[in-house]
C-alpha cells in the first residue's frame, strides 16, 4: 500500500528546553514584577510585565502563589537578602560535608533539621547532582587558576616532602612543597617505584616555573633514587630515624619496667600474708616464719631497686630521644649561636652512647641492635646535609656583600630570629615559656641595631629564605596522610575524580591564621576565593515538590 504523501513527517511545535533559574534570580525578578504591576503611571498588566521580565505568565503566577505565605521564614527566604542566606547556606554545609566530615546523608539530615528542606531539594539524587556540579567547578577552578597563577610565577627553588600512603593494596604517591604546604602530586598508582615517582613528579612540575632542588622523606630507596634523577639533595627525615629507636627500644624497656613492677607488687602481696599469719608457738617452726618473712622482704626490696633502675633506664632513653629533636636545628636553641656540624656530630654521638649503654644493660635483642645501628646511618645522612646546608649557608652570605660587622649581626641575631620565628608555631607550650627571654632579646638587638629600618627589613626576608632552605621533617606529608586516610574510611574509597576535588581545596581553600591558603604562599600571588566563586556560581538543588519526610505532608499524602 502506497503512502498517501511523499511528505516527512515533523513535529507541529519543537520542545522548549526547560530554563533553570537560581533563587536570587527568581526572587529578584517576583520583587520586580510586583513593582510593575503595582505602579502608578503607566500600569501594565501582569501578562504585559511578565513578558517583559522574559518569563511565562504561568510561571510568574505560580511564583507568586508559591511565595506569598504568612511564614515568616518564607517571607524572608523570599527576600534578595534571604535568597542569598540560602545560597551561601546551603554551599557551605555542602562544602562542610563533603570535604569535612560528613557526606550525602548528613547533609539530608542538616536540611531537615534545620527546617531548609522546605526550601532546597533534599533527596539523594538531587544532592549528588548537586555535588557533582560543585566537583566540575572545583576542578575546573582549580585547573584555571593554576594556569593563571603559573604565568606569574617568579622562578622558585623548592623543597619537596615525598611519601606515600596504602589503602587497598595501592600506593598514593604524595608530595608536598614543604614551605607552602601546595600539594603537587597527590595520586593513587599502580606502583612506588623510582620511575613512576619521576614520571609524576616530572609531569606535574612541567608547567611550573620551579625547580627540586631538596627532597625531604624517610630512607626509602625510590625517593633517593627519584631526588638524584632530579639531582636534589635528598634530607633524611628526623621522625623516622627517632621512631626506628622507639621501635628498638622502647617497646622492650617498657615491658621489661613493667615486669619489675609487677613482680615487686607480688613480692609486697607475699609479705602482707606472711605478716598476716599467726605466729608459730614451737620456736623452730616460729624462727622458719621469721626468716620467710625477712627473706621475702629482702626480695621486695631487690625487686623494688630493679624496678626503679629499668624506669630510670627507660627515662633516660626516651629523655634522648627527644633531646635529638632539640639538637637537630642550625642554632642552639639555649643560647640562639649558631651551630657546627661537628658539634651537632658530637651531641648526637652523645645520645646514641647513652642509648647503647642503656640498650647493653638491658640485654635487648639482636634486632633491636640493628635497628639502632639503621637510625644511626640515618643520623649520619642528617649529619652530612647539615654540613651542605653551612656550606650554601656561607655562599648565601657571600652573595649578600654584608661588611664584617654586618655578617656578624646577620649571624648573630637576623638568622637566629628569623629561624626561631619560622619554628615558633610548631614548638610546644613548655618550650616556648624556655625560650621567651631569647626571643625577646633577638627582638631587642634587632630594634636597636644602628641600621635603618629598610636595610634591617631586607635582611630578615633573606634571614627568612635562608631559614625555610633547612628542612628536617616531612610531617605536612605525613599529616596529609592521616587526612586521606579518614577520607578513604569515610568514602570507602577515593576515585580519582573525588581526590583531585579534595587537593584542590587544600591548595586554594584552606587557610592558615594569617589568612592565606597553600597557593598564595606558593605562587606569590592571590586568587580568587573558591568558595566565594561557588556560591555565585553553582546553582543549588530547587525546592521540592513534596516532602515525604515531613510528618504533615505524609499524612496528607
Amino acid at each position: 500500500m502506497e503512502p498517501v504523501s511523499v511528505s516527512i513527517t515533523e513535529n507541529a511545535t519543537k520542545k522548549r528546553s526547560k530554563v533553570h533559574r537560581s533563587r536570587p534570580e527568581i526572587v529578584r525578578k517576583v520583587i520586580a514584577f510586583q513593582e510593575i504591576v503595582n505602579l502608578t503611571h503607566n500600569k501594565r498588566s501582569c501578562r504585559e510585565a511578565a513578558h517583559f521580565l522574559e518569563v511565562p505568565n504561568a510561571t510568574m503566577q505560580f511564583w507568586m502563589k508559591r511565595d506569598n505565605n504568612n511564614e515568616a521564614l518564607g517571607q524572608f527566604f523570599s527576600t534578595p537578602p534571604g535568597a542569598d542566606f540560602l545560597q551561601r547556606n546551603v554551599m557551605a554545609v555542602m562544602k562542610l560535608m563533603k570535604c569535612g566530615p560528613c557526606g550525602i546523608r548528613g547533609m539530608q539530615e542538616y536540611l531537615l533539621n534545620s527546617g531548609l528542606s522546605y526550601f532546597v531539594a533534599s533527596s539523594e539524587g538531587a544532592l549528588q547532582d548537586f555535588w557533582k556540579r560543585c566537583e566540575d567547578y572545583i576542578l575546573a577552578f582549580g585547573e584555571h587558576e593554576e594556569k593563571r597563577l603559573a604565568v606569574r610565577m617568579s622562578h622558585k627553588k623548592i623543597t619537596a616532602g615525598l611519601d606515600e600512603m596504602f589503602r587497598g593494596r595501592r600506593p598514593c604517591l604524595v608530595a608536598i612543597e614543604v614551605v607552602s604546604n601546595y600539594i603537587l602530586v597527590e595520586k593513587f598508582t599502580s606502583d612506588r617505584k623510582e620511575e613512576t615517582w619521576n614520571k609524576e613528579l616530572h609531569d606535574r612540575i612541567q608547567g611550573l616555573n620551579v625547580t627540586i632542588v631538596q627532597v625531604v622523606s624517610d630512607l626509602c630507596g625510590a625517593i633517593r633514587a627519584c631526588a638524584k634523577k632530579f639531582s636534589a639533595e635528598h634530607i633524611p627525615e628526623l621522625f623516622h630515624a627517632q621512631h626506628e629507636i622507639c621501635k628498638a627500644v622502647s617497646a622492650p624497656l617498657a615491658s621489661q619496667a613493667r615486669a619489675a613492677e609487677q613482680a615487686a607488687s607480688k613480692a609486697e602481696e607475699k609479705i602482707k600474708k606472711l605478716s598476716q599469719k599467726p605466729l608459730r608457738l614451737i620456736k623452730a617452726e616460729r624462727k622458719q616464719q621469721e626468716c620467710e618473712l625477712k627473706e621475702a622482704i629482702n626480695n621486695h626490696n631487690q625487686l623494688k631497686i630493679e624496678g626503679e633502675t629499668k624506669r630510670e633506664r627507660q627515662a633516660a632513653v626516651s629523655s634522648a630521644i627527644k633531646e635529638m629533636g632539640n639538637i637537630h636545628h642550625p642554632i642552639d636553641l639555649k643560647t640562639g649561636k649558631l651551630q657546627t656540624a661537628a658539634t651537632m656530630q658530637k651531641r648526637f654521638n652523645g645520645q646514641f652512647q647513652l642509648i647503647e649503654k642503656r640498650a647493653q644493660a638491658a640485654r635487648l635483642t639482636q634486632s633491636s641492635i640493628e635497628r639502632i645501628a639503621k637510625a644511626k646511618r640515618a643520623f649520619d645522612g642528617i649529619i652530612n646535609y647539615i654540613e651542605r646546608f653551612f656550606i650554601f649557608y656561607s655562599a648565601f652570605l657571600v652573595g649578600l656583600q654584608l661588611t664584617s660587622v654586618q655578617e656578624n649581626f646577620f649571624h648573630d641575631v637576623i638568622f637566629p630570629f628569623m629561624y626561631l620565628k619560622m619554628i615558633w608555631r610548631r614548638l610546644p607550650k613548655k618550650t616556648k615559656i624556655e625560650l621567651q627571654s631569647l626571643w625577646k632579646n633577638l627582638e631587642t638587638r634587632i630594634r636597636d641595631a644602628p641600621w635603618s629600618e629598610e636595610l634591617k627589613g631586607e635582611w630578615m626576608i633573606k634571614g627568612k629564605e635562608v631559614a625555610e632552605r633547612f628542612q628536617r621533617s616531612s610531617s605536612c606529608v605525613e599529616g596529609r596522610n592521616g587526612a586521606l586516610s579518614l577520607n578513604h574510611h569515610r568514602f570507602h574509597r577515593l576515585n580519582e575524580r573525588s581526590l583531585k576535588a579534595l587537593t584542590i581545596m587544600h591548595n586554594f581553600d584552606a587557610r592558615r591564621p594569617d589568612g592565606t591558603t597553600a597557593a598564595e604562599r606558593f605562587f606569590g600571588t592571590r586568587h580568587e576565593n573558591l568558595f566565594e566563586s561557588l556560591v555565585k556560581r553553582v546553582v543549588i538543588p530547587g525546592r521540592p515538590q513534596l516532602q515525604y519526610h515531613n510528618r504533615k505532608a505524609r499524612l496528607a499524602a
